[in-house]
């Protein structure tokens, strides 16, 4: 049975680049404090589905996931979730004063549904790169060329290595605890839509920037020390209401055999209404 559980929201990056999950930035936008990142509250809406699933999960499963209001570090949460059949559900993070705050539909790949993306010639993206100013023609730009790879590691330190004040909280799979049986280190949401975000940012400059929304789907469990290659294609850029928006694709692969491991699309506000 997929459990409901609880727990202390994290804000896993105060000192990101991406100023907005800092106080003194979120302030600035009108929010009480540094926004806990959309990957972490998405790390929360498929901890269910790890529990639950195990392996299966990080091999095969998906989520569809929605950020709708802000989370702050230490806020009390539950994550509530409703079985809609045997391998899907749907959760919601609910935080003390019963506002949902986050929800997603989460599942396993049915055999052979998702199709798995293709390698892409993307120029790697060259040391300490500095990117263009975000704006409609960076986006226009980038649509036509083709954005650059960039490469990140997995392994237990790095910082999105808990999504939790106390890793204890995470399951065993996720977690680096040599005396926890089933404990085995394998790349959580956080990381993985983190990716994401990485790329996104290291394509075109933004401060700050929100994540909004995402669908993606797992291939492959990411384990300890692997590198990944991420690779990212622009699908549409907009505005609305004063903010403006991007849409991305981005595939994760193994850097060292080039093995699909996940696909992320994502939607995110890239410049706030003042």
């Amino acid at each position: 049975m997929i459990q409901n559980f609880s727990g202390l929201a994290f804000n896993q990056a105060p000192d990101s680049q991406n100023q907005i999950h800092s106080d003194e930035m979120a302030k600035r936008y009108g929010f009480k404090g540094g926004l806990v990142p959309g990957v972490t509250l998405s790390a929360y809406l498929t901890q269910p589905a790890v529990s639950h699933w195990g392996q299966a999960f990080l091999d095969r499963g998906w989520a569809e996931i929605k950020i709708l209001h802000p989370v702050y570090h230490g806020e009390p949460f539950d994550v509530m979730v409703r079985a809609l059949e045997e391998e899907q559900f749907e959760a919601e993070l609910v935080d003390a004063t019963g506002k949902v705050c986050a929800k997603a539909r989460v599942g396993l790949d049915q055999g052979e549904a998702a199709g798995k993306p293709k390698w892409l010639d993307q120029t790697l993206m060259p040391e300490g790169y500095v990117p263009p100013k975000a704006t409609p023609e960076t986006f226009a730009k980038l649509k036509q060329t083709g954005g650059l790879e960039a490469r990140y590691r997995w392994s237990r330190q790095h910082p999105m290595a808990a999504y939790f004040a106390d890793a204890a909280a995470m399951p065993a799979l996720l977690r680096f605890d040599a005396a926890e049986t089933g404990s085995s280190g394998w790349a959580n949401t956080s990381f993985v839509l983190s990716c994401g975000n990485w790329v996104f940012a290291a394509n075109a400059l933004m401060n700050p920037w929100v994540h909004l929304e995402t669908r993606h789907q797992n291939f492959s469990a990411i384990e300890e020390g692997a590198e990944v290659a991420v690779q990212m294609v622009v699908e549409d850029f907009f505005e609305k209401k004063g903010h403006q928006f991007a849409d991305v694709r981005v595939n994760l692969f193994s850097a060292a055999g080039r093995a699909p491991l996940a696909t992320i699309w994502q939607r995110a506000i890239y410049h706030l209404r003042s």
